[in-house]
């Protein structure tokens, strides 16, 4: 974690099994279980001592599976509505709305963290340390864990 920026609260989100609401829950060793605000179905994270202390993923927290990948954590939602109001406006200000979308695009690239999400439940852990064993999302690595027959 670079010197001088103060760490993000560890979290985990993810979909509630019972009616697919997003769930954000602050992980804590002492008390890692929880219920759905909507639908009030149990989940339990499997957050212990040595993982909180030391900020370091090796394991899903939701689902205990160890294939992780590291992403921004940044909504591409929010990113896709930068570029389409930039388009919008390339006409009437000769293209500098495109290359002031660039720069913002450059400027959140380098200023917000990175989440590490799980291939298995797609849980997005926050606030963890970057570990190099989980590199970018990777196709293969998503098929080999994601065996549900799909449709040609």
């Amino acid at each position: 974690m670079p010197m001088g920026r103060p760490s993000r609260p560890l979290s985990v989100s993810f979909l509630c099994e019972g009616c697919g609401r997003e769930i954000v829950s602050a992980v804590d060793p002492q008390d890692a279980s929880g219920a759905c605000p909507d639908c009030g179905r149990a989940f339990a994270l499997r957050a212990d001592g040595p993982i909180v202390q030391s900020r370091l993923l090796t394991r899903c927290l939701r689902c205990g599976l160890d294939r992780l990948y590291t992403q921004k954590d940044f909504s591409k939602r929010a990113g896709l509505w930068v570029f389409v109001v930039a388009a919008a406006l390339s006409v009437p200000t000769w293209g500098l709305s495109l290359l002031a979308a660039t720069l913002i695009d450059l400027g959140l690239y380098y200023a917000l963290g990175d989440a590490t999400l799980c291939y298995g439940c797609g849980s997005v852990h926050r606030g963890f340390r970057s570990n190099p064993v989980h590199g970018p999302f990777d196709i293969h690595a998503q098929e080999a864990v994601d065996r549900r027959p799909r449709t040609a």
